[in-house]
Parts: C-alpha cells; sequence; structure tokens
C-alpha cells in the first residue's frame, strides 16, 4: 500500500498559502506599497516555514520570469475586493504563461499547478540539471521537470510532479530501513538498489530499470509490479498499459545531451526534439513513418533541423522561431 502523493511532502506550501503570498507579492510591486505593509508581509512570512517557503520560491519564479507586469502597478491595487481578485488572477495568469504552463480549473475558480511551479528542484524546457541528495543518491532532471523530495527517519521520497528523471540510489547509511520512493501521479516506484529512469509523458509513466529492480504500486492500489534490470514497463494509474519491454539505455543519453535514434520514426525524433524547445516544432503526418538514425545534440536544435532538411526529403517551415513544422519536400 502507497500514501496519496498529496501526504508524502506535508512540508510542501498548501494552495491557500501560495495565493495569499502572491497577494503579497502583487501589493508590494505595485508602487503603492506603504512600509507598514511591508512589515506586515514580513510578520506573515515569519508566522511559519510554510509562509517563507511559498515566499522564497514564488520570488525565485518571479527573478526568472521577471517582475509583474505594469498593469498591475499604480492605482489598480486595493481599489477593492473585485479589483484585488482580478489582480491576482492576471498575476497568477501572467507567471504561469511566462513559464509555459497551463492553468488548471479547480473547485475554488483557476490556479496553478503549484507543485511544479514551487517546486524544490526544476528545469525550464531545454534546460538539464544534476541534483545529489542527502544520501548521496543521483538524480538526474531532463527538460521541463518538477520534482520536490522529503528525507526523514522513515522515507527517502522524491515527488515527480512532471518530466523525467534518471535515479542511481545510493546505499542509506541510516539506522533504521528507509526504502527509496518515487512518488508520481499514476503509481509509485520503490527501488530495491537500482539506477533506472521514470518518465511522465501523455501515454502514461514510464519506468526503466537499467540496474537492480524497482516495484511500482499503481495509484488505484492494485498489487505492485516488479520490473527487473534490462527491462521497462509503460503504466497507467491501473497497472501495466503495455507488456514489460526491454530496456533501452540509449533512452537516458540526453543526461550527456544526446538523443540517439537507431531506425527511430521521424516524427518521433520530432516529438522528442519539442519536449527542449521553448515553442511548438510539429511534424506533417505524411513524412512522421520516414526511419532516420544518428546522434543529435539537443542543445543545437538549429542544427538538427538543418540535418534533416540535407539528408531526408523534407523542408523546415518556421513561421516564427516558436512555431516550426516538418514537412514533406516539394516534388520537382
Amino acid at each position: 500500500m502507497h500514501a496519496p502523493a498529496s501526504s508524502l511532502n506535508p512540508n510542501a506550501p498548501a494552495d491557500d498559502i501560495v495565493m495569499t503570498a502572491i497577494d503579497w507579492m502583487v501589493k508590494l510591486q505595485s508602487g503603492v506599497a506603504t512600509e507598514a505593509e511591508r512589515e506586515a508581509c514580513r510578520r506573515w512570512r515569519a508566522q511559519s516555514e510554510q509562509h517563507e517557503l511559498a515566499w522564497s520560491r514564488l520570488q525565485n519564479l518571479s527573478e526568472r520570469v521577471g517582475a509583474l507586469p505594469p498593469e498591475l502597478a499604480h492605482g489598480v491595487i486595493g481599489a477593492g475586493p473585485a479589483r484585488g481578485r482580478h489582480n491576482r488572477r492576471f498575476a497568477v495568469k501572467t507567471l504561469g504563461l511566462a513559464l509555459g504552463i497551463g492553468l488548471l480549473v479547480l473547485a475554488g475558480g483557476k490556479t496553478l499547478p503549484w507543485q511544479p511551479l514551487l517546486a524544490q528542484y526544476s528545469t525550464r524546457a531545454g534546460e538539464r540539471r544534476r541534483v545529489v541528495l542527502a544520501d548521496g543518491s543521483v538524480v538526474d532532471l531532463n527538460t521541463a521537470t518538477a520534482i520536490d523530495t522529503r528525507y526523514d527517519d522513515s522515507v527517502r521520497l522524491v515527488q515527480l510532479h512532471r518530466g523525467e528523471l534518471l535515479i542511481a540510489t545510493a546505499r542509506d547509511l541510516a539506522a533504521s530501513y528507509r526504502p527509496f520512493l518515487v512518488q508520481t501521479r499514476l503509481g509509485q516506484a520503490r527501488a530495491l538498489g537500482t539506477r533506472f529512469q521514470v518518465h511522465d509523458s501523455a501515454a502514461g509513466m514510464l519506468v526503466a530499470v537499467y540496474e537492480g529492480a524497482v516495484e511500482f504500486a499503481p495509484a488505484d492500489n492494485s498489487a505492485p509490479i516488479r520490473i527487473d534490470a534490462g527491462h521497462a514497463g509503460l503504466f497507467d494509474r491501473h497497472g501495466l498499459a503495455a507488456p514489460l519491454a526491454a530496456a533501452n539505455e540509449e533512452a537516458a543519453a540526453w543526461t550527456d545531451g544526446f538523443i540517439v535514434a537507431d531506425r527511430m520514426r521521424l516524427g518521433q525524433l520530432v516529438a522528442e526534439l519539442d519536449r527542449y524547445m521553448p515553442g511548438k516544432l510539429r511534424c506533417d503526418e505524411a513524412i512522421a513513418a520516414l526511419p532516420i538514425s544518428g546522434v543529435f545534440p539537443i542543445d543545437q536544435p538549429a542544427r538538427i533541423l538543418a540535418a534533416l532538411a540535407r539528408t531526408l526529403p523534407v523542408r523546415i517551415d518556421a513561421l516564427t522561431s516558436y512555431w516550426i513544422t516538418v514537412r514533406p519536400k516539394p516534388s520537382t
């Protein structure tokens, strides 16, 4: 049995705390905030660790996307409850759009998926990052990935909010045994002394094991499924979505900055490359089945697209640098 995602990281800021932090940020960046309001914000932050955590993570997020827009300033803040709610929604929407993240419709109205936005460790589109955890375990984060971690006397936990991870677990030297768990939206992976990959995709949760073994417990609380080294499984919330298959370690070449294609469908290569680009890269279905092989540097998408145009009967149509389509080359 595994715990629900909501209970696994009790230190993560709650939604109402994040919304209050946004209220304070909008007010203090309005240009008309008083010293009394600034002091009140400082007192609110000091009330609890969650308040300060929400504020610091929101500050980091704001610095990444720039200051809140001028539409929120001078004469707009404090013009009444309705105006205040509009300002907060506008600030939330601005932060979400600046990061390329959609809005979720929840019971209380529109809000952002807070945990990915304010996660302890995260990467933007095209960015990769390596994190060494408290026990020496190494976690590689691929493009557009967000995680939180929790280490205590009973568990070593990585909460995957979105994206893709490659994990090499370290031996736990704690006095009592602490399982190494990766919680995902579709279930929980339990590492059994291992090196493994977890990728949250539209097709499901892919778990590929390169060393040791992993047990994946689906979200519906059905029996865990063991995946041994050299195998991979695609899961939905009820269990395996397809039979176990051979693990392809070349799929983890992104940790070295490459996509390795061995007679890969062009449509699949384009979809992979799209994950690393800030805009949208599409492949025309008429050429999606073309096979291609090679080693492609994911940090140089322009070079990859130029190589495709040289070696395949395709052309690259760029409406803007953020909207690119790979199409069939016209016959002459």
